[in-house]
């Protein structure tokens, strides 16, 4: 539908196996290389695993395009068939009719056919896709199609492709034969976060898009995070986003395109299942995610700090206003009180509004520069306890905004339900160099909250934008059933301006988290 719209002389996102949008990485490149040596060299036995939607087919199609003329190649789709069914199947792709649809006959046939082969210098091939789904006995009778051999060559290679399965069966003791026999394998993986934006562009001009630049670098970021690198998913959200962009008459796709089109193909809970990296995080390098609920009906009490003369400037007071409903969200309550969350902030908001209108000089004594006396500690996780405890424990009705930045301060946790315990455990303060994070350009940002709904992520960084805020939302995987959304305010011009913010927040006693950086109520 939008081909002639975009420039696009075929679909540069169909998720057909077409070879000619092959993307060529060293892995990619390595397993490209790995077969057609394998083949060409007789080799015997190939193995190439990866996950589903990785291009496993789409590289040997490509290999399939490429190969000699002399190499003779059988392709096999279906896999759920015994060996004399495989058998019959691979005869009568190389032209073959079996006299007798027994396995005797039909080795003997096939053994005559591949010494033919070898007189003439040909080479035949046997690619097998899905690999994973063959029973043992079909496997083992692939093995014996390798005994099919002379003193120097093999006359018939065969190649196994399929998902990780295939790899895991291969290490069972009744296939340990089959095992011995693989000459090369190798893996496919997802690609990385960097190597989105490239596969999109050498899809769109080899789609014979000749314009500039379709997806904003935000678009890029979030298409790596929900498609988890995986060539299929990249292919699908690109084609929904064009075709999104297309119907509003854009001729763009940005970032909150791609979450608009990713909650459309609930790719969310796909993501959540996956091993796969969050996007890229801000100063440091890691990944936080953190859930978030209703305002709490509490608020923890003051910390004992240290106060040193100095005026807020009130610009400061709405974007505090804004920090200080985020701390109050309480995830428990969130559970069963989703909706309600969203608009206890914006009350809340309101009652900053409010403040602000009517403030008032704050008396010197007030006015003094807060210090967090709290330090980072670090713990040993006890026996029976779990992060979510842990972080409630620590940080009260801040157990959101806790494991947000227990998950960044500890990054080798790839899953906050599978921390054992006797494992040690930083827990970060809940201070400004927590929260105030320098960006690459030299300006600064201040973490607001996270979601555990795109929907409350992106009303509320609404409710900041009205303001004429710079905000961001990134998404977060915080545990195999646990996808957040990060909201950051950005933008600030240095960091004592990003101080001036905490100290202000911290003097108006409005950030609810204040009093539990040491784990303490």
């Amino acid at each position: 539908m939008y081909n002639s719209y975009f420039g696009f002389s075929v679909s540069p996102f169909s998720v057909t196996p077409d070879p000619g949008f092959f993307y060529t990485n060293p892995v990619y490149q390595e397993a490209y290389a790995n077969l057609r040596y394998g083949i060409e060299a007789k080799k015997g036995f190939i193995v190439i695993t990866g996950e589903v939607g990785t291009g496993k087919t789409t590289l040997k199609r490509k290999l399939m395009h490429n190969l000699e003329g002399t190499i003779d190649s059988v392709f096999i789709f279906n896999t759920y068939l015994n060996f004399t069914e495989l058998l019959q199947v691979i005869l009568y792709d190389l032209g073959l009719a079996p006299k007798e649809p027994n396995k005797v006959t039909m080795l003997q046939e096939l053994y005559d056919y591949l010494i033919t082969q070898l007189k003439q210098a040909r080479i035949v091939s046997v690619l097998v896709d899905e690999a994973q789904n063959l029973s043992d006995e079909a496997l083992e009778g692939l093995r014996l199609l390798s005994n099919l051999e002379t003193d120097q060559e093999k006359l018939i290679q065969i190649v196994l492709m399929g998902q990780p399965e295939l790899q895991a069966r291969l290490g069972r003791p009744n296939l340990r034969q089959l095992k011995q026999r693989v000459a090369l394998q190798c893996r496919l993986v997802p690609l990385k976060d960097e190597e989105v934006g490239p596969y999109i562009d050498l899809r769109l001009r080899a789609a014979g898009y000749k314009g500039k630049d379709l997806f904003y670098r935000d678009a890029f970021q979030q298409i790596a995070f929900y498609s988890n690198g995986i060539p299929r998913l990249v292919n699908i959200i690109c084609d929904n986003a064009l075709l999104c962009a297309y119907a509003r008459s854009q001729k763009t796709v940005s970032g909150d395109m791609i979450k608009e089109v990713a909650r459309d193909l609930q790719l969310g809970s796909e993501v959540e299942l996956t091993q796969a990296e969050a996007t890229p995080s801000v100063l440091p390098k890691t990944e936080p995610e953190t859930p978030v609920g209703e305002a709490a009906n509490d608020v923890p009490q003051e910390p004992k700090v240290r106060r040193r003369a100095r005026v807020g400037v009130e610009a400061f007071l709405v974007i505090l206003g804004f920090v200080t409903v985020a701390s109050l969200f309480d995830p428990r309550s969130f559970l069963t009180t989703a909706g309600r969350g969203l608009e206890v902030a914006k009350h809340n908001l309101n009652q900053w509004v409010l403040l602000i209108i009517h403030h008032e000089a704050v008396p010197e004594k007030a006015n003094a520069e807060v210090k967090s006396e709290r330090k980072a500690q670090r713990i040993i996780v006890p026996h029976g306890s779990s992060i979510y405890k842990i972080a409630t424990d620590t940080y009260g009705t801040n157990t959101a905004l806790g494991m947000d930045l227990i998950k960044e301060f500890n990054p080798e946790i790839k899953n906050l339900n599978r921390v054992p315990a006797g494992r040690d455990l930083l827990l970060p303060s809940l201070a400004p160099e927590t929260l105030i994070r320098r960006q690459p350009d030299g300006s600064y940002s201040f973490i607001v909250a996270s979601f555990r709904s795109q929907t409350g992520a992106d009303e509320y960084a609404g409710l900041l934008s009205n303001k004429g805020y710079r905000v961001t939302i990134t998404p977060r995987k915080v545990s195999d059933d646990l996808l957040l959304h990060r909201v950051e305010i950005g933008g600030l011009k240095n960091l004592e301006e990003a101080n001036q913010i905490w100290q202000t927040a911290l003097r108006n006693q409005w950030l609810a988290f204040a009093g539990n950086q040491d784990g303490t109520r």
